[in-house]
């Protein structure tokens, strides 16, 4: 039941709690790998659409953006999210957002994918950097050395534009 028909939703509330696998291809290419992600709410009707409360977590494997190591990352996340008709999208050209605006999606069918509302949600999670640690050390430069496991054996890296001044350093 990853889809839900909006037609059928009239009074009462339709609740769903899926297990879903999201494609890792279609994630970006900072995701390595996905493990099954649950999502749980409820879709309801309000004015001329939908309004749809829930709640999607689940694990991944991101690659850190400074040591390129896969390291595993938790979401869970809450969200809201406006269905409207696509006859009701405004037609300017240039539309100024207010607050709240990105959080209003548009259907032609009157359907909800419960599994792009996920991927939706879990690519809105992910970092845009994703680190393995707020203190990763990252690569080295020059050799590639992942600098977490250790210091390389680079010589420190000099400017030789900066040796006229070595002359007024002051001695010890």
């Amino acid at each position: 039941m990853s889809r839900i028909a909006l037609d059928h939703i009239e009074s009462e509330p339709a609740a769903f709690d899926e297990r879903l696998e999201l494609a890792a291809d279609d994630l970006g290419e900072d995701v390595v790998s996905t493990d099954e992600a649950r999502i749980t709410g409820a879709v309801e009707r309000s004015g001329e659409g939908y309004v749809v409360d829930g709640n999607v977590r689940g694990t991944a494997k991101l690659l850190c953006a400074r040591c390129l190591e896969p390291f595993e990352f938790r979401y869970d996340e809450d969200f809201e999210v406006r269905l409207l008709p696509v006859e009701k999208a405004p037609t300017e050209e240039e539309t100024r957002l207010e607050p709240g605006a990105l959080e209003v999606r548009f259907y032609q069918e009157p359907v909800l994918d419960l599994a792009e509302l996920a991927t939706e949600q879990f690519l809105l999670a992910v970092p845009m950097k994703p680190l393995c640690s707020e203190t990763c050390r990252g690569l080295c430069p020059r050799c590639g050395t992942n600098l977490n496991r250790g210091s390389c054996s680079c010589p420190p890296e000099t400017d030789d534009r900066w040796a006229p001044l070595e002359e007024w350093r002051p001695s010890n």
